[in-house]
């Protein structure tokens, strides 16, 4: 019994034309829906790295920062400011015998 299979240019395949369709519409929803996803995963790599810049510059601008001149100059003033009010609670506290 030699039941090899020969092939040639004059083989015949047939397949019910429901079937064929049906293998096309598959084949074609798997390539759309792998594109999709493919699509969708560079999209989210792309914000990936857009957000890793931002947050690397937001790090950099809150280590580096440094208060500018005028609130430096405000917060002195406040200071001794509070310790000219402490000195005079004090003097007022020996004059009235508190």
């Amino acid at each position: 019994m030699d039941e090899s299979v020969k092939v040639s240019e004059e083989s015949a395949v047939t397949i019910p034309l429901k079937n064929l369709i049906s293998i096309l519409t598959a084949t074609a929803v798997a390539v759309i829906g792998y594109y999709q996803i493919s699509n969708r995963i560079s999209f989210l790599e792309n914000q990936v790295a857009i957000n890793l810049i931002e947050i690397e510059e937001n790090e950099n601008w809150i280590d580096n920062f440094e208060p500018p001149p005028e609130v430096k100059d405000s917060v002195e003033r406040v200071r001794e400011l509070e310790s000219r009010i402490i000195i005079l609670e004090t003097l007022f506290q020996r004059e009235h015998g508190k």
